[in-house]
């Protein structure tokens, strides 16, 4: 018996319908009524490795993993029973049994009220699911560094205000100009490192590039001791200004920095040596920046700091360990 112009649209229509769901990249499948798989296109079996047989009805079950089985099963049992869209990022097992994160949607079809059947596409969210994961740790280390950005400036208010000296707001002020600074610095290179060279030249520009002998190797230190540094070598340039060779026509300061990597921890190496001003001795007392040259890098990155003061000119040695965080 003939086949009528209906029925030959009819089978004409679905095998567009699955040459187009298996031209997509997503996974794609079609249910009865009551939640039985019966055809899934060849890209799931492709991202699966398996076959149609094994596949039919609920042996979908397989490719899940089982801690999430159980919610999935309660969701889509929920589906069937209400005649509700369904949506639900899982993990599902590729052919090299690795699990990745997939976005399923499923669409009730109906005709005329009822539901005649169910059609599903499953998404690969991987690189989404990255991303968000990355945003988030982003936002937390964000954060985390204005905390502790604001503690500092919270120290250094205290400590700058705290005698109430003519000048103790204008040291404040220069103070948080030199925090801003490195932030700077560290934003060029999206908070995962910064250059000495660059913090050093930083540091140094409001005192004159020209009154500086600068020599190091090119390192690179994580944004925890890049804060610490920067703001230890203002105060260096402070003093030297106030007290020390800066102070004097003719003054000079060396700076030099080498990295010693063939130790278990790395070690960053960095001197400040005053010369060419007039003779100097030991203070008597010890102000706030001095204080802050001897603790900053100590209490923030475990270095050692050692300040001299020979006849000649302040002297400034650091040690600060890097461990991982060390790059040429």
């Amino acid at each position: 018996m003939s086949r009528t112009a209906t029925e030959i649209e009819a089978d004409l229509s679905y095998a567009q319908l699955k040459a187009l769901a298996n031209s997509i990249p997503n996974l794609v499948w079609m249910a009865r009524p009551d939640g039985w798989k019966f055809w899934y296109n060849q890209r799931w079996h492709e991202y699966t490795g398996t076959t149609p047989e094994e596949m039919t009805g609920w042996g979908w079950q397989s490719v899940h993993h089982p801690d999430v089985l159980p919610k999935v099963l309660e969701r889509w049992t929920h589906a069937l029973e209400h005649g509700e869209f369904f949506q639900m990022i899982f993990p599902l097992r590729g052919s090299d049994g690795l699990y990745r994160p997939f976005l399923t949607r499923v669409e009730p079809l109906r005709e005329n009220g009822a539901i005649v059947g169910w059609f599903g596409t499953s998404t690969d969210v991987t690189e989404q699911e990255r991303d968000r994961e990355r945003l988030q740790l982003l936002v937390q280390e964000l954060n985390h560094r204005v905390k502790n950005t604001l503690a500092t400036v919270h120290s250094l208010a205290i400590h700058s205000l705290r005698e109430l000296r003519p000048n103790s707001a204008e040291l404040f002020e220069r103070r948080l100009l030199a925090l801003a600074a490195v932030h700077d610095v560290l934003t060029r290179e999206n908070w995962a490192k910064a250059q000495v060279h660059e913090l050093v030249g930083t540091a140094i520009a409001q005192s004159g590039h020209e009154n500086f002998e600068i020599s190091g190797p090119s390192v690179h230190v994580s944004p925890r001791i890049a804060s610490s540094l920067a703001m230890t070598l203002h105060e260096l340039c402070a003093n030297g200004v106030v007290h020390g060779s800066l102070s004097k026509p003719g003054g000079r300061v060396a700076i030099d920095w080498t990295l010693e990597s063939d130790r278990k921890t790395p070690l960053l190496r960095l001197v400040w040596r005053e010369h060419g001003g007039e003779p100097i001795s030991p203070p008597t007392e010890k102000g706030f920046g001095m204080r802050l040259i001897e603790k900053t890098l100590a209490s923030d990155a475990d270095a050692r700091v050692s300040v001299e003061f020979p006849p000649e000119g302040l002297r400034c040695a650091m040690d600060i360990p890097l461990g991982a965080e060390a790059l040429k």
